[in-house]
């Protein structure tokens, strides 16, 4: 063996158990936080994130807040055709871009392994709903409802928002469960 690789492996080893030392006198918060980046890491790295309702998540150009999913028997007078039921998703958005930024109700929608096709809110009712299209002004924040219609037969309902920049490229596709 030559002495670069036995000084690599001596370093190798001191450098390990230099760290062993150091995990073991931080405890349970260097345990903790390397959980938490390493499931960062993770979805990066997928480039998907799984979210929830009421946590703020981060886009490109503007980050969100679904505040709120839950099946409605109408909504301002609307109700859903035979064999289809209507979800409400109140969502914040707001425009961390330095420009306005085009946004609408073609941004999330709403799948499941079952349906053929993602499915997108209902045309507005009124102005508590998602315009169809709008500018989302630089640092402007706006809170909104969508309307889903969608097959009362459902297994594995999601909302979703997939970022696409203005060459089709794809990035990260952020998923909130609403079925378990």
């Amino acid at each position: 063996m030559s002495k670069r690789l036995v000084v690599l492996a001596v370093f190798a080893l001191c450098t390990v158990l230099m760290f062993g030392g150091c995990a073991q006198s931080v405890g349970d918060t260097l345990d903790n936080v390397g959980s938490t980046i390493g499931n960062a890491v993770g979805q990066l790295l997928s480039g998907d994130v799984t979210g929830e309702t009421g946590k703020v998540y981060s886009t490109q150009w503007f980050s969100f807040n679904v505040k709120s999913i839950k099946e409605v028997p109408e909504y301002a007078g609307y109700t859903p055709e035979d064999g289809y039921v209507l979800y409400d998703v109140l969502i914040t958005e707001t425009c961390t871009f330095d420009e306005s930024i085009p946004m609408g109700t073609f941004d999330f929608y709403m799948d499941d392994d079952s349906f053929s096709e993602p499915i997108y809110p209902i045309a507005p009712l009124d102005d508590t709903m998602m315009p169809d299209q709008f500018d989302l002004g630089a640092d402007e924040t706006v809170e909104y409802h969508m309307i889903y219609e969608v097959p009362a037969e459902h297994t594995a309902l999601k909302l979703m928002y997939t970022e696409v920049d203005e060459a089709d490229n794809i990035g990260v596709t952020f998923t909130i469960n609403i079925d378990s």
